[in-house]
C-alpha cells in the first residue's frame, strides 16, 4: 500500500542528492583546475614545467677559467678521434701524450701537447671544476631527466645523474645575456641521440657550465652547449656538435666526427670590481667570502669579484673574530661598488652552535656544513663546538624539500647561537613521490576523499531513482 505524499518525498529526497552530486563534482572539477598554490622552490616550478627567473639575490658569477678558455677539448690521459672532428679552438692534453685522429680531424688553434701550456691550462681546469662544484648560492634540485624543461640562469644541483633523453632541453635568459647557468651533476651525464640544448632569450653559450663528478656521454648527432668539466672522462658520440668545451680532468676526451666550437672569448663591457674591505682584523688573518656563490679569502684587507650589474647575496667566515655585517647582499649597477666590514675580537672560549628544522618528514634526514664541518640528524635538531667567531653555514638538501635559509653566516660570541630552517614540501606540485600523500595517478588523498563522496553521492542517486520508479504506479 502507498502512503500518501510518499512519492513527493522520494522525489525531494532524490532532488537533494543529485544537487548534492553536482555541487560536489563542480567543486572538485574546480579544484583540479586551480592545482593548488605553487610551492615556492628557489625559482619556482610553474604549471608549464619552466622554472621562473630567480630572485636577484640568487645570481651566479660566471666559473673562471683561465687559461683554459681557449681550448675546446682539454685532457689528462688521452685524445682519440674518429672521423671528420672538427675543433675551433686549441686542443690539450696533460700529463697524457696520447693524441690520434688528427688528420682526419682537423684543428682551427694550437695543439698543446707535453707543452708548458697545457699542463697550466690543467691545473686552471681543477681550479675552475672545484670552483663550480663549491657553490651554494640558492641551489635548485633537479634530477633524472630534464629534457622538455625550460630553466632560467641559476644554479642547478642533482644529486646523482642526470640526463637529457626525453625532449630537448631549454635555457632560457630572460633578456640577460649576462645570465649564468651552473648545474652540478653528482655522477654521471648523459644527452641520448638527437638531444639538442637550446638557447633562448639572450642565453650565451659562453655562460653554461656543466660540472660532473664523475664522466658525460654526449649521444649521436646530439646539440649541446656550454663549457663541460668533468672528473673522469668525456665522450662525443658520432655526429654531435658542442658550441662551448670538452675538458677532462683526470681522464680522456674520444670524439667521433665531432664539431667543437669554442664561445668567443670576451670580458663583458658590464663587468664591475666589486671589493670587501675589513678593518679589525690582526695583520695576517685568513678571512673569507662567498659573493654570488663565488668563495674567495685572503689574509690581506680586502676580497675583490669581478660581476655583472645585480644584486647578490655574501656572507663571511672567520675565526675568533665577529663580523659586521656577517651576510646581507651588495648590488651592483652600472659601477664598481665596496662593502666594508668590521671585525671585533670574539669572546675566547668555545661555545654552541645549534640549528633546529621544521616541516621535514618525520625520520627524515637532514644535514648543515658549519665552519667546514658537517653534520647530519633524523631529529629536529644538532649542534657544533667552536670558538667565537662568525662561521658560514650550508644546509644540505632533502629529497623534495628546499630550505630557508640555505646559506647564511651565524656569529657565535660569549654564549651559543641558534639558527632555525624551515623546509617546504616541492613533489606536492604534482610530480608525485612517497611521503607527500600524492599517488601514482597525480591525485592526493584529498583528492581522493572528494571523489569517494562523489561515487557515494552518485551511487545513492540512483538507489533514490530506483526507489522512486517502483513505487511509482504502472502506467494506465
Amino acid at each position: 500500500m502507498k502512503m500518501p505524499g510518499s512519492e513527493g518525498a522520494s522525489r525531494q529526497i532524490l532532488i537533494l542528492l543529485v544537487s548534492a552530486a553536482v555541487v560536489i563534482t563542480t567543486f572538485a572539477v574546480m579544484s583540479s583546475f586551480s592545482g593548488g598554490a605553487l610551492v615556492p622552490h628557489g625559482p619556482v616550478v610553474a604549471s608549464t614545467g619552466a622554472r621562473v627567473l630567480p630572485a636577484a639575490v640568487c645570481g651566479q658569477v660566471a666559473v673562471p677559467l683561465a687559461s683554459a678558455r681557449s681550448y675546446a677539448v682539454l685532457a689528462s690521459s688521452t685524445v682519440t678521434s674518429t672521423g671528420a672532428t672538427a675543433l675551433t679552438g686549441d686542443l690539450g692534453l696533460s700529463p697524457g701524450t696520447s693524441v690520434t685522429g688528427f688528420p682526419p680531424g682537423t684543428i682551427t688553434g694550437t695543439q698543446n701537447v707535453t707543452i708548458a701550456g697545457a699542463p697550466g691550462a690543467e691545473a686552471n681546469l681543477t681550479l675552475a671544476y672545484n670552483n663550480a662544484s663549491g657553490r651554494t648560492n640558492c641551489p635548485v634540485t633537479i634530477s633524472g631527466n630534464i629534457g622538455g624543461e625550460t630553466l632560467t640562469p641559476g644554479l642547478y644541483k642533482s644529486t646523482s645523474s642526470l640526463a637529457i633523453s626525453s625532449g630537448d632541453l631549454t635555457l632560457s635568459g630572460g633578456g640577460n645575456p649576462n645570465g649564468v647557468f651552473i648545474f652540478q651533476v653528482a655522477s654521471a651525464f648523459t644527452t641520448t641521440s638527437g638531444r639538442q640544448v637550446i638557447l633562448s632569450n639572450g642565453a650565451q653559450a659562453g655562460n653554461v657550465f656543466w660540472q660532473i663528478g664523475s664522466s658525460a656521454t654526449i649521444g649521436t648527432t646530439s646539440v649541446m652547449m656550454g663549457t663541460i668539466m668533468a672528473h673522469d672522462s668525456i665522450s662525443m658520440l658520432t655526429g654531435s656538435v658542442l658550441t662551448g668545451r670538452a675538458m677532462a680532468e683526470t681522464g680522456e676526451v674520444s670524439l667521433a666526427g665531432t664539431t667543437i666550437t669554442v664561445p668567443p672569448i670576451s670580458v663583458p663591457s658590464t663587468t664591475y670590481a666589486v671589493a670587501f674591505t675589513e678593518t679589525g682584523l690582526a695583520a695576517g688573518t685568513n678571512w673569507g667570502v662567498t659573493y654570488g656563490g663565488a668563495p674567495a679569502s685572503s689574509t690581506t684587507s680586502a676580497i675583490g669579484f669581478h660581476v655583472v650589474s645585480g644584486t647578490y647575496a655574501f656572507s663571511v667566515d672567520v675565526v675568533g673574530y665577529i663580523a659586521s655585517p656577517a651576510s646581507g647582499t651588495l648590488q651592483v649597477n652600472g659601477a664598481s661598488a665596496n662593502q666594508a666590514i668590521v671585525f671585533t675580537a670574539a669572546t675566547t672560549g668555545s661555545f654552541l652552535a645549534t640549528f633546529s628544522q621544521s616541516g621535514l618528514t618525520s625520520g627524515m634526514s637532514w644535514s648543515v656544513t658549519f665552519n667546514g664541518v658537517q653534520n647530519s640528524s633524523v631529529t629536529g635538531g644538532m649542534g657544533f663546538t667552536v670558538l667565537g667567531g662568525t662561521y658560514s653555514f650550508v644546509v644540505g638538501q632533502a629529497s623534495n624539500f628546499t630550505s630557508s635559509p640555505s646559506t647564511g653566516s651565524l656569529t657565535v660570541n660569549g654564549a651559543g647561537s641558534h639558527q632555525a630552517i624551515a623546509f617546504t614540501n616541492t613533489s606536492q606540485t604534482g610530480g608525485g613521490g612517497a611521503g607527500n600523500g600524492t599517488s601514482s595517478s597525480g591525485l592526493t588523498s584529498s583528492d581522493w576523499v572528494i571523489v569517494g563522496v562523489v561515487v557515494v553521492v552518485a551511487v545513492a542517486a540512483v538507489v533514490g531513482a530506483a526507489l522512486l520508479r517502483k513505487r511509482s504506479p504502472p502506467p494506465q
